[in-house]
């Protein structure tokens, strides 16, 4: 496992790693976002296609999605 990208802003952090599930083929393979705040690891979520792995770590480090995950102590507001 080889992590393909990163993204870091304040105390968040997000990687994308793909993950081989076949030698022989390659559309088997997923791409895993993992996702921390402050260091410590809060989600791991898989998806089909790189494009959308990059936009759950994206939305997740810039907070643009207010779905992404959060700590209990976290508050997010959207007015």
């Amino acid at each position: 496992m080889e992590i393909y990208s990163e993204y870091i802003e304040d105390d968040r952090k997000a990687t994308v790693t793909r993950l081989k599930r076949s030698e022989w083929n390659d559309n088997l393979d997923v791409w895993e976002v993992a996702m921390y705040i402050g260091g410590k690891p809060i989600q791991r979520t898989t998806v089909r296609y790189e494009d959308a792995a990059e936009q759950i770590a994206e939305d997740f480090v810039q907070r643009g999605d207010s779905s992404a995950p959060t700590l209990l102590n976290e508050h997010i507001s959207n007015g």
